[in-house]
């Protein structure tokens, strides 16, 4: 398929500095890379940067028969040997950027790396970067932040000119420079026509709005993006790399809005606005599924949360069918909160596609947003809550056979130990609305309605 790519690269006001050096983006190879460096100073970051880009760039080029085998015939030998290309090229960025900071003490270096090739992708991520896909109407962050929110002031990581951070505090957890060997959080997804790749620093989050940095990915023709973006923000300097499948023609903002409205009746974002639901949808990751594949087994551990987009998955145990999900389910989501052990299977009925979203980029979701905390963590304790009712008359039964019949189970739900497979709306005596009350609900929607309003109101006031 046809790869097209762009790189977008402004040098702004002020810090911190952007150099054409920490951007690669390689059609031949598919290769997209973008690096930072955080805790650089003066006469550091730049060659920091540099090391880090021509150590994965040289390495992956140095293996490009694997790549081309792999176009060529895709097998899952040469698919995991692709990924450990990726995580060995992390490895020698590791140990060259450990010998060239043992000089420095501040120095900290994010990279970000996507590799496509034919119909799957590979990326490769440490640090605070982000890679983002962007498939039919939605943006989804395929990466979580490996820095320190929470960190004091006083560990705020310094700026290139020395000062504090431009991007407010990014101590980070994760990153190249402090030791010979990093943890490389990597992952190989399949592509389709029309999907396009966005890397880039943090900076682009802290410039735009998430509504803006949507509209123009979602909206924008591939060869626009580089006026689009930083009209913006003229006065930010931002590094981005990006490439599409199959040309640059935006495409699906039509289907990122019926994907939106399946979102909406799940009972776990039961009164979540548009916008919060977008927010959602940018915390997952696409997966498609064939006929008969496994999504996971009975044993497992849980530490995923499925959205059923289009097909259906059965649920099995014991080698038995238990029921058949349809799209607008969502299951798994107990995995959530204490990492259960599957206890039963899922297996794809018909070729499907599911957002999923793991449990590290959960807990970031609901770190970043406290009002669409509220409502996920309450609808999730209505689901615990109807759970418990149903194991309770079910124990009453066993212990008192004269005790007056109570079904089993809803209708539309089964619930298997921990995972709890939503097939529809909750009963009417557990929706949010009569539980909460729905003044309080109303509260909190007003609320957040009021604040965004507020927000608005800021930028106009400092734009005049």
């Amino acid at each position: 398929m046809e790869l097209v790519t762009a790189r977008i690269l402004t040098s702004g006001e002020g810090r911190p500095r952007v150099h054409p050096e920490q951007v690669i983006d390689h059609p031949e190879l598919g290769l997209l890379a973008v690096t930072d460096a955080p805790g650089g100073r003066a006469g550091q970051a730049l060659p920091a940067k540099r090391i880090a880009l021509e150590a994965v760039f040289n390495h992956i080029r140095k293996h490009k028969d694997v790549l081309d085998r792999f176009r060529e015939q895709p097998t899952s030998e040469l698919r995991s040997r692709i990924l450990e290309l990726v995580e060995e090229g992390f490895t020698r960025a590791a140990q060259e950027l450990y010998a060239f900071a043992r000089r420095y003490d501040d120095l900290r270096v994010t990279l970000d790396v996507v590799l496509l090739l034919g119909h799957e992708a590979f990326v490769g991520h440490v640090g605070d970067g982000r890679v983002l896909l962007v498939r039919r109407g939605l943006v989804h962050q395929l990466t979580v932040d490996h820095t320190q929110a929470e960190a004091s002031p006083s560990e705020a990581v310094p700026s290139e000119d020395g000062g504090a951070s431009s991007t407010g505090n990014r101590a980070s957890v994760r990153c190249l420079g402090p030791s010979p060997t990093v943890r490389v959080e990597s992952m190989t997804m399949e592509v389709v026509a029309g999907d396009r790749f966005v890397v880039t620093t943090p900076h682009l989050y802290a410039s735009l709005s998430s509504s803006d940095i949507q509209s123009a990915l979602i909206y924008e023709h591939l060869k626009n993006l580089p006026a689009a973006i930083p009209g913006l923000a003229p006065k930010r300097a931002l590094a981005l790399a990006a490439a599409q499948i199959g040309g640059g023609a935006p495409s699906g903002a039509d289907a990122g809005r019926r994907r939106l409205a399946l979102l909406a009746p799940m009972p776990l974002f039961t009164h979540c606005s548009e916008r919060e639901l977008r927010e959602i949808a940018s915390s997952t990751t696409p997966r498609r599924f064939h006929k008969g594949q496994s999504l996971f087994r009975e044993g497992d551990p849980g530490t995923e949360l499925f959205l059923l987009i289009s097909g259906t998955v059965d649920i099995e145990r014991g080698g038995s069918r238990i029921v058949t999900l349809q799209p607008g389910s969502n299951f798994g989501e107990m995995a959530m909160l204490d990492e259960p052990t599957r206890s039963a299977g899922a297996i794809a009925a018909e070729d499907c596609e599911l957002l999923v979203i793991s449990r590290e980029a959960f807990f970031a979701m609901l770190r970043s947003n406290p009002m669409l905390a509220v409502k996920i963590l309450w609808n999730m304790l209505l689901s615990l809550s109807a759970n418990l009712r149903r194991t309770s008359a079910r124990l009453s039964e066993v212990t008192d056979p004269t005790a007056s019949m109570v079904p089993h189970e809803d209708e539309d739900s089964v619930n298997l130990l921990g995972d709890t497979f939503e097939l529809g709306d909750l009963e009417e005596e557990d929706d949010a609305s009569e539980i909460v009350g729905l003044e309080t609900l109303d509260e909190l929607n007003a609320l957040e309605e009021e604040a965004y309003f507020d927000e608005d109101d800021d930028s106009e006031e400092e734009e005049a």
